[in-house]
Order: C-alpha cells, then sequence, then structure tokens
C-alpha cells in the first residue's frame, strides 16, 4: 500500500458514513443491551443474550441499509447472507471477550455488574473491523 491508499482508507473513519455507522450500531447495541437486562431475571444468561442478539442483529441490518448504506446495489437477499457471515464470524470474538471480561470484573469484586459491563464492552469491540467489512463486501458502497 503507498500512502495515498493509506490515507483514503483512514479518511473512511472519518466520514459522515461512519458517523451514521456509529450511530446505528450503537442504536442496536443499546437495543441489545436493554433487551438482555429486561430479560436476564426471568431466563438465564444463553436464552437472554441469545433473543437480545437476534433482535439487535434484525434492527442493525435494517439501520445500516436504510441510513449507513442506503446506495447499495447489492439485492436484499445477498447483503442480508454476507450480514450473517460476518455477525456470526465475530460471534465467538464477543463471547470469548464477554466470558473474560465477566470473570475479570467478578473476580476484582464488581459483584452484580460485572455482567452488563462485560456486556457493554464486548458488544462494542468489533465496529472498527466490521463497518470495513459492511461497506466493502455486504452493502458495497
Amino acid at each position: 500500500m503507498n500512502l495515498d491508499q493509506i490515507k483514503k482508507f483512514l479518511l473512511l473513519y472519518f466520514s459522515k458514513q461512519f458517523i451514521y455507522f456509529l450511530i446505528a450500531g450503537g442504536l442496536s447495541a443499546f437495543l441489545n443491551f436493554s433487551i438482555r437486562l429486561i430479560l436476564r431475571p426471568y431466563f438465564d444468561i444463553i436464552v437472554s443474550a441469545t433473543f437480545s442478539y437476534v433482535v439487535a442483529l434484525i434492527c442493525a441490518f435494517f439501520l445500516y441499509r436504510k441510513f449507513v448504506f442506503p446506495f447499495s446495489l447489492t439485492p436484499m437477499h445477498i447483503q442480508g447472507r454476507r450480514f450473517l457471515i460476518i455477525q456470526i464470524s465475530c460471534m465467538p470474538i464477543v463471547i470469548l471477550i464477554f466470558s473474560f471480561l465477566a470473570s475479570f470484573f467478578t473476580s476484582i469484586g464488581v459483584g452484580i455488574y460485572s455482567e452488563p459491563i462485560a456486556h457493554a464492552i464486548s458488544i462494542g469491540t468489533p465496529a472498527l473491523i466490521t463497518f470495513l467489512l459492511y461497506k466493502l463486501f455486504v452493502f458495497m458502497s
């Protein structure tokens, strides 16, 4: 990569589109986090985390499609398939980060806030890499 290519690549993160990506992703992450907190007293961590993840995933896809990558010519079913591939690929990373942080926060005495803090951090972790994957592979804008 030459200097111009690196500059062009880095400027993607200082764009209006990236700001929209962060807002849409933040709303979806908030939805994920909120649903999990609401369901957690009634269901175990796996059920509450899975349900909240699926709802937030659907929300994220449509927010990204409508507001972040609205000019994509790629058919929606192909976008959806690619989006799921990326999400499924990132899921083990999120689970590992969550597990590690929940254990760590518990061990240092954070108590009942260990899971929520670990969840909030882990769902935001893949944002930088997924923006490029969505832009270049899913929505191709």
